[in-house]
């Protein structure tokens, strides 16, 4: 809730912010009417489309350009979300899918159902999203299994497991103690959750979404598959500026609390970022967190006068603002025209000064065009969406 007395300036920001994210979310489903309702096209065909491209772009690059979610010939494309709290992202990324039942008989991608680690009873509102639109709930509450399972006498069980802490932090604890709670989490507890998520569908996952979901994604999740889907997460921060020594994102972190580091820094637009989430399996990536690929940035959220308004209050207007963009791309199917190349090659991103810095990483290309770092599709989203239909319809 805004604080009493950025109200009036808060809600005429957020009226702002849902009129033009309206517009954008129809200005995606416009497109995706056009691939799949007035061409037809299945995703087989749609990637097909770009792998003419990423074959001649490839060449040029010195590299293979692989999709980054294959479409399989054996089953749909399909999607998991993935949620711990409000859920509210997960829900409009739902309801999304709803909306492209409208117009196509049959969807580009499948929505399985949905995931948490947290019930209702621990303000989670996975259940309520999950029944609003009838979708299978692979549910199984973190805090319960602890008790159950590793200590019923531990008053706070997600603190006793916290093992992200900033390598400077005073309250990091041990190597031997991140170890143990690590296991805890990334193995014992996902092992137990993948035995849920194993039960939702006789489809494997080829898309997990991370939406407020609060723990790290692990192999353990998804053992009952032959392969590993892709994962990404939506952050509250834009990534493309870095440390121009370490190459470290400047703004890691959750929710408001990497809002609050861009406000420390004096931005005055806060964009959000669409990132590719890697696999978790060693207590030695734990430094690693939000330092994948970037696959979308937002046009931003500008409080007006700069410095007006809280982080917290920021944050929920970018919910509106990037997240719901970010949130159609699965639905839509759009987003299966990203591809990513085999070797990592020098990425442009920014320090805070704006000077290029490059960081070597996988290019991540969207139809025909290299799109990473500073150069991330959706910074201007109807000049990204134009480009994207010209390449695929024309």
């Amino acid at each position: 809730m805004p604080d009493s007395k950025n109200k009036p300036r808060f809600d005429k920001l957020m009226k702002q912010v849902r009129e033009r994210s309206a517009v954008r979310v129809q200005r995606i489903h416009h497109l995706a009417k056009r691939i799949w309702k007035d061409r037809r096209w299945t995703p087989i065909e749609l990637q097909d489309r770009c792998l003419d491209a990423w074959d001649r772009l490839g060449a040029d690059l010195g590299t293979r350009i692989s999709p980054l979610i294959p479409v399989r010939e054996d089953h749909p494309v399909t999607n998991l979300i993935f949620g711990s709290g409000s859920f509210t992202t997960g829900d409009f990324q739902a309801a999304q899918y709803e909306y492209v039942k409208t117009y196509v008989p049959r969807p580009p991608v499948v929505l399985l159902g949905v995931v948490t680690n947290r019930s209702a009873a621990h303000q989670c509102n996975a259940r309520r999203v999950s029944e609003r639109y009838s979708l299978p709930l692979a549910e199984l509450d973190f805090i319960d299994w602890y008790h159950d399972f590793i200590d019923n006498k531990e008053p706070n069980p997600i603190r006793a497991t916290q093992y992200w802490f900033h390598r400077n932090d005073p309250k990091r604890p041990p190597t031997n103690e991140l170890k143990k709670r690590f296991k805890i989490r990334q193995n014992q507890y996902h092992v137990a959750l993948n035995e849920k998520i194993a039960e939702l569908s006789s489809y494997p996952t080829d898309i997990a979404s991370a939406r407020g979901y609060s723990f790290q994604f692990c192999s353990s999740i998804f053992k009952h598959q032959r392969f590993l889907p892709h994962v990404n997460d939506t952050h509250p921060a834009d990534l493309t500026y870095v440390d121009p020594d370490t190459k470290e994102k400047l703004y890691p972190g959750w929710q408001s609390g990497a809002v609050q580091l861009m406000l420390n820094d004096h931005h005055k637009t806060f964009r959000g970022s669409l990132i590719e989430v890697s696999y978790m399996d060693a207590v030695s990536q734990i430094d690693e967190l939000d330092e994948g690929a970037l696959l979308t940035i937002g046009e931003g959220v500008t409080p007006d006068p700069p410095n007006s308004l809280s982080a917290k209050e920021i944050q929920e207007a970018m919910k509106v603002s990037e997240d719901f963009l970010f949130c159609t791309l699965e639905p839509t199917g759009l987003l299966l025209a990203w591809g990513v190349t085999e070797k990592a090659l020098p990425v442009a991103y920014q320090d805070l000064k704006g000077d290029k810095v490059l960081v070597k990483q996988h290019l991540i290309v969207v139809g025909n065009t290299v799109r990473s770092g500073i150069n991330a599709w959706g910074r201007s989203l109807e000049k990204d969406l134009g480009e994207l239909e010209d390449f695929l319809l024309k």
